[in-house]
């Protein structure tokens, strides 16, 4: 804890100029998932091309290339890590620009569809590559009383890069767009060497002299003396973490070697994670599987199939600024309300507005309708559909989308976080390869009804799911939710102020006996 002399101002401030530059990682993925929506209507030939292309997609190549790099972002995920773990969390964040920066050169030189494939490959990877060291770095820099807000605040740079990308579409050619595009990584490049490494990383390595001058500049740029006993409960926490020995001398520094490839596959099978791997999993699996998440490299040409009375880049736009918005109301939200209410409450409302799209289409549109041609004129006004649109785009991004990157920064234990949230973040473009993937069959199978409708009964699926299996974590220290998933029944719900209290007060306990907490008979059998 941070001295009372210090202004909250002084003391969130250097957090959130820390998290912000790491947020500029966040938009460039915003940008990279939208390239695919600004790029394959002119080129599938749905709508009409701001210049004269070189080449074309055929539908098939047009659903490969919106869903590629999402099959090549699980690798750069796994091992993401891997490589966080042994250089750290600044440098991972550094080098993850790399492959964008070729990419976005690729995209905007491209002569063939092979040449699309490749750099759709290796903004894959690189999105992958960034997965562990931004949700490890968020989550181990923030104190837990603005963790909730700033790890949210991810979501929000995110959808400002949705945002941009669409806003690009309207405004200049996709060569152009991916030109501009580059800029991004590179300014991010520049913003994150001057951030610091997270104190956690540098205590587990020994390197205490910079961690203790990394705590003090990410509480307000104070004396040793201020953070002093924030910096032993990290030493206890990490040394905890570790399966040390127990120290001899309480003032002894506890000494562990960086963790082994066998420890990390060890700890992956221990309660304490498999718990929070399955609660966050089953998170992105429903995201995935409802709402717009599966249509996204397709928007354009589907608000075309619907006839929404606007432009339909202008109306992907519209969506992008909802979801950005959104993404600010779900950081008060969970800061008010905690994320369990925030999310259950996007759940119901994107079930709500997908089985009425459904009934929409059903009954306005005729029978074998496809957004993979070009319509002339379209049955009804189409006011409807846009609204229930505009309103999945915001309602889903309240919470449903956000909360899930938001426990992926938190709920896993500090010995096993990197890898596994670079494992669950492969799993989650593993899903969306699939959700984006096989857009084109379902709508064919299902019609442009039946598949909105399987969207809203999986969103109906995730709200029961979730109303028995989400924990609250929100004012919850690190350590307090990671004895939780160690010792409680995956049902309970209860993990808030008083549960943390009474956790903490085990932890004080333990401390107190010299010993360390994997050590304890009643923390590590699991």
């Amino acid at each position: 804890m941070v001295e009372e002399k210090i202004s909250k101002f002084r003391m969130y401030l250097p957090q959130i100029l820390a998290t912000s530059a790491k947020n500029l990682l966040m938009i460039h993925v915003g940008l990279s998932a939208t390239f695919p929506t600004i790029a394959i209507p002119p080129l599938l030939g749905t709508v009409e091309s701001k210049e004269e292309e070189i080449f074309h997609f055929t539908p098939e190549e047009a659903s490969w290339f919106g869903s590629l790099a999402f099959i090549c972002t699980p690798i750069g995920s796994i091992l993401s890590g891997w490589v966080t773990e042994p250089i750290g969390r600044k440098n991972a964040m550094i080098l993850v620009n790399l492959p964008h920066i070729v990419a976005w050169l690729i995209l905007h030189f491209a002569t063939s569809v092979h040449h699309m494939y490749l750099a759709s490959i290796l903004l894959g990877l690189g999105t992958g590559f960034m997965d562990a060291p931004v949700v490890t770095y968020v989550g181990e820099i923030c104190q837990p009383a603005i963790r909730g807000i700033l790890t949210s605040s991810a979501g929000v740079a995110a959808t400002l890069g949705f945002f941009i990308g669409y806003l690009l579409g309207t405004l200049v050619t996709w060569r152009e767009a991916a030109l501009v595009c580059l800029t991004i990584p590179i300014f991010t490049v520049v913003a994150i060497c001057f951030i610091p490494e997270t104190p956690l990383w540098l205590i587990s390595r020994g390197r205490e002299k910079q961690a203790m001058k990394s705590l003090q500049w990410l509480r307000g740029w104070v004396d040793a003396e201020t953070v002093e006993k924030e910096f032993l409960e990290l030493q206890r926490y990490s040394i905890n973490s570790s399966r040390c020995n127990p120290c001899q001398k309480a003032d002894q520094t506890c000494i562990h070697p960086p963790p082994t490839l066998i420890d990390k596959l060890k700890e992956l099978t221990r309660k304490r994670t498999l718990k929070p791997v399955f609660v966050v999993t089953m998170f992105f699996l429903f995201c995935q599987f409802s709402g717009m998440s599966g249509m996204r490299p397709y928007l354009v040409q589907i608000f075309q199939a619907y006839g929404v009375p606007v432009n339909p880049n202008w109306a992907a736009v519209v969506t992008a600024l909802l979801k950005f918005l959104a993404n600010i109301v779900c950081t008060i939200g969970v800061k008010m309300l905690g994320k369990r209410p925030t999310a259950l409450v996007s759940i119901a409302g994107t079930a709500a507005c997908s089985i009425a799209l459904g009934f929409y289409a059903n009954m306005i549109l005729p029978r074998g309708w496809s957004s993979f041609e070009k319509h002339d004129e379209v049955p009804g006004n189409g006011i409807f559909p846009m609204i229930m649109f505009f309103s999945l785009s915001f309602i889903t991004s309240i919470g449903m989308t956000p909360v899930p990157w938001m426990l992926l920064s938190e709920v896993f234990p500090f010995k096993a976080r990197a890898t596994s949230a670079g494992l669950v973040a492969a799993l989650y473009y593993v899903m969306i390869f699939i959700s984006t993937k096989t857009y084109l069959d379902l709508e064919r199978g299902l019609g442009l009804d039946g598949i909105i409708w399987f969207y809203g009964s999986v969103a109906v699926l995730a709200f029961v799911f979730f109303y028995f299996f989400l924990p609250e974590t929100e004012n919850c220290s690190l350590e307090d939710i990671e004895i939780h998933f160690s010792t409680q029944k995956l049902t309970n719900i209860n993990i808030r102020r008083k549960s943390c209290d009474h956790v903490s007060e085990k932890i004080e306990t333990i401390a107190e006996n010299g010993s360390c907490r994997y050590d304890n008979k009643g923390f590590n059998k699991d």
